[in-house]
């Protein structure tokens, strides 16, 4: 909670505003946009970075914890179930990706490829079954790398905007 008043009383709130705003609001542009922005306005470019990473982190942790509710949900529910039984089948038939759902889900969000955010690969984790703390570690993780990764490009002057 500290955190959040210094934030919000901070001199570069419009700064934090805006990398928050681009992070949400900014469609198809991501997280990536989200630590330029954040950059450009100012900022140390690891802060906006961890700041992505922590709201990508904390979005990862609900849905995790609360996927089961959405199979409660009428026509939602034996959807899910199907798609789960679908991997289920797919894993038991290759040998090889057995144990390899923790790297896929690391890898896609490490990569920023469009549609691998924290809510669909958190989702894509626990119909692999992958559980509710390993999809979490998974994707934060993934999310932590890329920004650091994108706020080091950033710092050394090879990612330029």
């Amino acid at each position: 909670m500290p955190i959040a008043y210094l934030i919000l009383f901070s001199p570069n709130f419009p700064a934090y505003a805006a990398t928050v705003g681009t992070f949400f609001f900014a469609f198809g542009t991501g997280e990536i946009s989200a630590i330029i922005v954040g950059t450009a306005l100012g900022l140390n470019p690891f802060l906006p970075a961890l700041l992505v990473a922590f709201i990508e982190s904390d979005m990862s942790l609900f849905i995790a914890w609360n996927f089961d509710y959405l199979k409660r949900i009428p026509k939602l529910g034996p959807l899910i179930e199907k798609y789960e039984k679908k991997a289920e089948d797919i894993l038991s038939g290759r040998k090889a990706l057995l144990g390899a759902e923790f790297a896929l889900i690391f890898f896609m969000m490490f990569i920023p490829f469009h549609g691998t955010g924290a809510v669909t690969m958190t989702i894509a984790g626990r119909i692999l079954a992958l559980g509710e703390n390993r999809t979490w570690l998974a994707v934060t993780l993934g999310t932590l790398t890329r920004s650091l990764l994108v706020a080091s490009l950033i710092y050394l002057g090879l990612l330029t905007f």
